[in-house]
């Protein structure tokens, strides 16, 4: 959960608190409660539990996949050894996938998923999840996917809050159809200021896309940009929209 959602809940007198795990770790792995609590992170290793980070990839950071140990880790898939040899580390650990770091108080934060990072032309590691998370947390951004893999830098997918964005259309006399208002060089300029706005200071230069692509469609299940857990298909978009990013970074 986002820090600012967490505080928002915090103020309104319903403290939350965040956990982690997996089918595989039975499934607590960290949790935060009432007496030992950060918000942003999902918790403390729990008891009998144990939480390192891989820190071996090029990743310019303190972040790396989180490994679990604990009598909670499976011993492996049923009848699948070649899918446990993936997973497993030879002293018992479970590789998640995850991609994360911990604090010098041992708290776990998840950054993003290992399976997920591209590398700019640069050669600079990019974690898009963790970009777009703070990005949809702008009213006017209803998602959004970040792109640049190979790249000089980073664009931008973005599908605006419609509701938000027709209310300041209707004020500033513009039109309110949304194939219309994503046409709009200074719906554009608004949308695009408002989001390098928020993402400076809190990611690298290189992390902050550079130029967008306005969707008037929402990423949905019926058009098949989402899983059931409302996860974004990458490659579905991608596929979508290669006319639009080709055309972007021509």
């Amino acid at each position: 959960m986002n820090i600012e959602i967490g505080h928002f809940f915090s103020d309104l007198g319903i403290p939350v608190y965040d956990c982690y795990g997996l089918t595989e770790t039975s499934p607590a792995a960290t949790m935060n409660g009432p007496l030992a609590h950060k918000p942003g992170s999902v918790g403390r290793a729990i008891e009998h539990v144990r939480v390192d980070i891989d820190n071996l990839s090029p990743a310019e950071d303190d972040d790396g996949e989180i490994i679990i140990y604990g009598p909670n880790v499976m011993q492996g898939y049923h009848n699948k050894p070649e899918a446990t040899k993936e997973v497993m580390t030879e002293d018992g650990g479970f590789r998640t996938g995850g991609r994360g770091r911990l604090d010098k108080d041992g708290y776990l934060f998840i950054t993003g998923r290992i399976k997920e990072q591209y590398k700019l032309e640069n050669g600079k590691y990019v974690f898009p999840a963790a970009i777009e998370e703070e990005i949809k947390l702008h009213p006017l951004v209803e998602n959004t996917m970040i792109y640049g893999e190979g790249r000089a830098f980073n664009a931008c997918l973005v599908v605006p809050d419609f509701i938000v964005l027709e209310k300041y259309a209707a004020e500033n006399d513009l039109p309110t159809d949304p194939k219309a208002l994503v046409k709009r060089d200074e719906i554009k300029k608004l949308i695009s200021d408002e989001i390098t706005k928020l993402l400076k200071g809190k990611f690298g230069g290189y992390e902050i896309p550079k130029k967008y692509i306005y969707l008037s469609e929402s990423f949905t299940l019926e058009n098949g940009t989402l899983t059931q857990t409302m996860k974004l298909k990458r490659r579905i978009v991608l596929v979508q929209y290669k006319k639009k990013i080709e055309a972007l970074y021509s």
